[in-house]
């Protein structure tokens, strides 16, 4: 085991979300029992975020520890900020609307201090209101929790994994902007010759808000898209069923090689 201080480190970026933000702090301290910090990266919020982060300290003391951007560089670059300055022995990220169900991430950690070495990530269980690209289920109190595929392969939208797996596989690919950056990250292990496992039990909720941040992030998703896709040599789109095998949970067959100029 890491001689780290703590189990876990959690990346939560954020924006001019204070009341979120207040709310999701409050749910990771509450329902986590592991050592854990939280790494808060502020893109330059404007609003009541810097009066959240200093309440929180009073409760967290040096278990919080906040990145400060001059300005909002995009969910990518602030997780990747975020994960570079981890300390814990496994790291993730939350968005400021998610919310771990009691004891989501120390089974999450238990599970993957536990796993054999080939497993990258184990994927955490989350609302998804969507039955496209549906890989998994768990119910919960009446309330579905999907794991998601791309192509017939396995991701992890809200993965735990070793630091030192984040470190080998060069954390997000910051050509993305934040559509395309979880499975791609998940492609990246797969590629490695690991694998992504789901994290039975580990369950994220979201508040799901609407909001001038999500307006600027949303016209991303296309360009995203076609970012991986034009990255991985990955099955063409299944119309007709969900064409994910629990026996077959990856289909990449690695990146695509770069199209030749025309001459």
């Amino acid at each position: 085991m890491s001689d780290s201080p703590y189990d876990l480190s959690v990346v939560l970026p954020t924006c001019n979300r204070a009341p979120l933000l207040e709310r999701a702090l409050a749910s990771i301290a509450f329902h986590t029992g592991c050592r854990h910090e939280i790494i808060v990266v502020d893109g330059g919020s404007t609003d009541h975020t810097p009066d959240v982060l200093n309440r929180a300290r009073h409760s967290l003391g040096e278990r919080l520890k906040v990145i400060r951007e001059e300005k909002r560089e995009g969910f990518v670059r602030a997780v990747n900020k975020g994960l570079r300055s981890a300390v814990g022995r496994n790291v993730t990220w939350l968005n400021d609307d998610a919310r771990p169900l009691p004891e989501a991430l120390d089974r999450a950690v238990h599970q993957i201090d536990h796993e054999d070495p080939s497993v990258a990530f184990v994927a955490l269980f989350h609302r998804w209101n969507s039955t496209r690209n549906v890989a998994y289920e768990s119910l919960h109190h009446g309330h579905l929790y999907r794991l998601c595929h791309v192509r017939g392969t396995l991701y992890a939208n809200f993965p735990v994994g070793k630091r030192e797996t984040f470190e080998r596989l060069g954390y997000l690919d910051e050509r993305f902007y934040f559509f395309g950056a979880d499975p791609d990250l998940s492609l990246k292990a797969w590629q490695a010759g690991m694998k992504v496992v789901p994290a039975y039990g580990a369950l994220i909720d979201h508040e799901q808000v609407e909001d001038d941040r999500r307006a600027v992030d949303n016209p991303h998703g296309e360009s995203d898209n076609a970012k991986l896709f034009e990255k991985w040599d990955l099955p063409e789109k299944n119309l007709r069923f969900n064409d994910f095998h629990p026996d077959r949970p990856c289909t990449v067959k690695g990146l695509r090689q770069p199209v030749p100029n025309a001459a």
